[in-house]
């Protein structure tokens, strides 16, 4: 498979994004309408842009969004809700990251290969790359960007005091936040220039983004798998004795529990014991005896294991690496200096339109992914282990509301736009009461302010 087909766009993607060959670059369209979610904000410095502040924020299907902070007030009033939250509950100004150009990236999945001979090994991540942002020519096109297990702990956690932080909800046990991570694309020469860096964010399923698009979750499971990987490659190598013999969390321990009971253990308790294939007291008593014993994980929040990346990387051999010395300086916390002047509107001018949202695009198939996959694997020996943070997705199937009606009159062919479709396809309106005498407003908050509490 020719995995390596020349990029659509006037730039080239960065050194070590390998854009799949079945699907070609499309143009990437950074409308602020469009915008679902909020996920973070920072202040590029780039020489010919001056200051300038962005926001991150994806759509319906999970595409990258980055539009300038002066289209704020173009903004959804949720996203609004959002972005004034975070600045509150962080008390800090937003990042400063030393650029030309960025490229953002969404993580859908994630390979491990398998017979590393190392401790500081690469890893696959793959997903959708939009860029280079600032300018006219983005794109969006899923592929595969190689990193090393460094590279992936060092930037979570380096990352980690500027995560986008949103309001709690009942669901959530911690504060809900949306973390990202400043990737290597490039050698760290290019890199020092302030090219091919990459701002990667973990996805979160459609169904799982209700009021926020917190990434915890997705964190926690891609930074276990990575520091399971290098515990295990530390036991059987030697070396990194401390953090080898440290016993590793689980992001979730329903979800350990399930896959114990699926390799054929029965979990009692904090135990699991495998099960004996002989049936009745004999069966019984080959687990007694000889049947394996496993004690089951606790479970960690997303902190802990950013602590655990942390500690990992002060005792792998030869970190902090050239290009993670490069990628500190590149980044740096907000100054909180004077804001980007912004010319205010004549007095006169009317109130902009937000025009109505264009229908999304089918989201893009998983299959791809498939392919790199296959490339990797190998005929002999264990295979990859694969993270997978993103269902694989599918074209939703449109189905109309409206019953079916019969007419004996021929049929004409409408006049009516397309967007009158969707009211014509809505619930019948009821009928208006009958007038009845004004009564006193109850005691309590106006309606408006029930859209906040929503």
């Amino acid at each position: 498979m020719g995995m390596r087909e020349p990029w659509d766009s006037a730039l080239s993607p960065p050194r070590y994004f390998i854009p799949h060959a079945a699907s070609p670059a499309e143009p990437a369209r950074m409308d602020a309408s469009a915008m679902t979610h909020a996920v973070d904000a920072f202040t590029l410095d780039a020489p010919y842009l001056g200051d300038q502040e962005f926001i991150v924020g994806t759509d319906i299907v999970g595409n990258v969004l980055v539009v300038p902070a002066r289209e704020r007030d173009t903004l959804a009033s949720s996203i609004q809700a959002q972005l004034a939250h975070h600045e509150v509950a962080s008390a800090r100004p937003p990042r400063r990251v030393d650029a030309h150009a960025l490229f953002f990236f969404s993580i859908e999945l994630v390979e491990h290969p398998a017979n590393a001979e190392g401790l500081n090994d690469p890893v696959y991540l793959y997903g959708t790359l939009t860029g280079p942002w600032p300018g006219e020519s983005a794109a969006r096109v899923p592929g595969q960007l190689t990193v090393t297990r460094g590279d992936v702990l060092a930037a979570f956690t380096r990352c980690a005091p500027d995560a986008f932080q949103y309001a709690r909800d009942a669901e959530s046990k911690d504060v809900p936040r949306g973390f990202h991570a400043l990737l290597p694309g490039d050698r760290p020469a290019a890199l020092a220039e302030g090219r091919g860096l990459v701002l990667a964010y973990p996805a979160v399923p459609a169904e799982l983004q209700s009021s926020h698009a917190a990434n915890g979750p997705q964190v926690a499971s891609l930074l276990h798998d990575v520091l399971a990987r290098l515990q295990a490659d530390a036991r059987e190598h030697g070396g990194m004795s401390a953090f080898a013999s440290r016993e590793l969390p689980v992001p979730s321990r329903a979800l350990a529990i399930a896959e114990l009971e699926l390799r054929g253990y029965e979990v009692t308790g904090d135990v699991a014991q495998q099960k004996s294939s002989r049936p009745g007291l004999a069966g019984k008593l080959a687990e007694w005896l000889h049947g394996e014993k496993v004690k089951v994980p606790r479970e960690a929040p997303p902190v802990e294991f950013l602590e655990l990346a942390q500690s990992a990387l002060e005792a792998l051999p030869g970190w902090p690496s050239e290009t993670e010395r490069t990628l500190r300086a590149r980044s740096r916390p907000g100054t909180g200096g004077p804001a980007p002047r912004v010319v205010p509107a004549a007095p006169s001018a009317p109130p902009r339109v937000i025009p109505p949202r264009a229908p999304q695009p089918p989201p893009r198939p998983s299959d791809w992914m498939q392919d790199f996959l296959d490339a990797h694997a190998t005929q002999r020996g264990a295979k990859s282990t694969v993270t997978r943070l993103q269902a694989p997705a599918r074209a939703p199937e449109r189905k109309s509301s409206a019953p079916e009606r019969k007419s004996s009159a021929p049929e004409r062919e409408s006049s009516a736009p397309d967007w009158m479709t969707d009211f014509a396809s809505g619930p019948p309106v009821p009928a208006r009461p009958r007038a009845e005498a004004p009564r006193a407003a109850p005691a309590g908050k106006p309606d408006w302010m029930k859209d906040f509490d929503d």
